[in-house]
């Protein structure tokens, strides 16, 4: 009899069962968060790591190539000339040295010569806290999509002439990475530690507006993204604060770039509709001149951030960045 009872006590009464179950219910919703945010952690570490490796990158060429920064060729208009990244030039710094050797720079990206390299993912060009690192870029000008290896990286060609309210030239403002043009550091007047080269603008091909994907590609897409392409460089335009028109009082993290669903319309033409975005939170990690990298508060105003994306223009930087 008393073993009988004995045996009986060991199987849980229904009220301790859900309560075990709150408790466990409890310590998951504690530890998630706490989870979320070592992996959050650990992702602005990776994406900080990637950004120096450019720059130390950046500098190895400049070292070698008497100064000069890698920037991008990109004849303007609707053309089948060539049209080579920066990166391009910067594989064999960046231990890729076997796909750049066979990379035929007579013919553009999207040639059938290029492909099999330019289809190739670059690990060090891939933000970890991007959502599926498997997207693929394509060829607006030719409406062929889901081609080519994706950056979440783009330099910093300057102040769009877009963004009247920070630009009141009418042309744009050079960056250090400015298109079609040979800019060594020397160029640099406003100081290399004071002038960003590079800028996350994560989850590009597809449009994202204030950390949410809007449409898919190729109906709502950035004209950007490719590694490859002259076109995932960055001018600075600023947008209003939901990241869905321009010029604004928003220079990070509100949209990764601007609608472009069709071929060579204004006032984009043929150039790029990247703006710096990333998914970390609060900041964009950013590669500076002189091969720091800083995470620049994402309510950074929008004139100091317009005075970091140019290289001579003599701005004075304030404390708010």
């Amino acid at each position: 009899m008393i073993s009988r009872l004995l045996n009986a006590r060991k199987a849980f009464t229904l009220i301790e069962l859900l309560v075990v179950i709150a408790i466990i219910a409890i310590l998951i919703g504690l530890l998630l968060p706490a989870v979320q945010k070592v992996r959050e952690a650990a992702a602005k570490t990776q994406c900080v790591n990637n950004l120096k490796q450019l720059g130390i990158s950046i500098h190895g060429y400049a070292t070698a190539n008497d100064g000069k920064v890698p920037t991008s060729t990109r004849p303007g208009g609707v053309t089948t000339s060539p049209r080579i990244s920066w990166a391009v030039d910067l594989l064999p710094y960046l231990e890729q040295g076997n796909l750049v050797k066979t990379y035929d720079t007579n013919q553009t990206w999207s040639h059938a010569n290029n492909l099999p390299i330019t289809k190739m993912p670059i690990k060090i060009l891939q933000c970890p806290a991007t959502p599926d690192s498997s997207r693929l870029d394509g060829d607006p000008q030719t409406n062929v999509w889901n081609i080519v290896g994706i950056s979440d990286y783009g330099a910093i060609t300057g102040v769009s002439a877009i963004a009247s309210n920070v630009n009141t030239t009418g042309v744009l403002i050079p960056g250090i990475m400015e298109k079609n043009k040979t800019v060594k550091l020397l160029d640099v007047k406003d100081g290399l530690s004071n002038t960003i080269a590079i800028a996350e603008s994560a989850g590009r091909p597809r449009l994202i507006q204030k950390g949410v994907s809007v449409g898919a590609v190729p109906a709502k897409k950035v004209n950007g993204g490719g590694w490859c392409r002259p076109a995932s460089d960055i001018e600075l335009i600023t947008s209003n604060t939901a990241g869905t028109t321009y010029p604004g009082t928003c220079a990070v993290n509100c949209t990764n770039g601007f609608d472009y669903p069709t071929y060579n319309m204004a006032p984009f033409g043929t150039e790029g509709t990247s703006q710096p975005f990333s998914f970390h939170t609060g900041v964009n990690n950013t590669l500076m001149g002189d091969g720091s990298v800083r995470s620049i508060n994402a309510a950074v105003a929008i004139a100091t951030y317009a005075a970091l994306c140019t290289r001579n223009n003599g701005e004075t930087i304030s404390g708010d960045q």
